[in-house]
């Protein structure tokens, strides 16, 4: 699949939480992720000031109403669906992410520890996103055979 294949395919199946989605879908949906953050980082800098002066009441607000924060906006949901096909393609259950991902997150603002774990479980996550799926399984036929 090419970067405009797996971005338009990640759009396409905005809230499509089933089905599988190959390795090189999410990599270059991650890579377009990342360069609009950039782009729109780059963009917002000078909109947000200096962050020590602010607080996180007037910091938030002003970061989601930006253009970094419409990018992140508009790529959450499709992230996380094509996070939850990965593992489907892996032959995992979705509910996985929220293990690996969201539990950890929201674990992390509790205790130290659970932010050591946090950091632990991302690793964990790549690595499930490295991992090649097989065959035929559960959750339907493989992305990247030709019918």
């Amino acid at each position: 699949m090419s970067f405009f294949d797996a971005v338009a395919s990640a759009f396409r199946r905005y809230f499509d939480f089933s089905g599988r989605s190959s390795r090189s879908e999410f990599w270059w949906f991650f890579l377009f992720c990342v360069l609009l953050y950039m782009l729109t980082f780059s963009l917002t800098i000078n909109e947000l000031g200096q962050i020590d002066e602010l607080s996180p009441r007037v910091f938030l607000p002003k970061v989601l109403t930006s253009w970094l924060g419409l990018a992140f906006i508009l790529t959450t949901i499709p992230s996380i669906s094509l996070s939850v096909r990965r593992f489907h393609d892996i032959n995992m259950s979705g509910w996985w992410y929220v293990a690996l991902q969201i539990v950890p997150s929201l674990l992390s603002q509790l205790m130290l520890i659970f932010s050591f774990i946090s950091f632990m479980t991302l690793f964990i996550f790549l690595y499930f996103m490295c991992v090649e799926g097989g065959g035929d399984n559960q959750y339907g036929s493989n992305p990247l055979r030709k019918d």
